[in-house]
């Protein structure tokens, strides 16, 4: 067998309602597409491919629900600034981050 050409049409209006296998193929192939970089109509489906895949694999993911939390700035800032020792808080850097202040009296 010679060359041949193999054309491929992806209609992402309804990517639900396709396999796993066939997304997955979907991907593939929209990544092989030869459009230039940087071509709108490109980077759209294969981003609207992605996220369906992403979409599908995070259903069924348990959240991480304490990684990051808002006062754990505040928390680590803390933890550069001293340390607690038997329930009090110890300053090792009055001063800030690095070398403790030196009084100049």
């Amino acid at each position: 067998m010679g060359k041949i050409t193999v054309t491929f049409e992806i209609d992402d209006t309804n990517l639900t309602s396709h396999t796993d296998t066939y997304l997955a193929t979907l991907w593939h192939v929209a990544q092989a597409n030869p459009a230039p970089f940087g071509d709108r109509s490109a980077g759209e489906v294969v981003e609207d491919i992605g996220r369906e895949i992403i979409r599908r694999w995070l259903k069924g993911v348990e959240p991480e629900l304490w990684h990051h939390q808002g006062n754990r700035y505040y928390w680590e800032h803390l933890r550069h600034l001293g340390k607690w020792i038997d329930g009090v808080f110890t300053p090792t850097c009055p001063g800030g981050y690095g070398e403790p202040e030196v009084d100049g009296d």
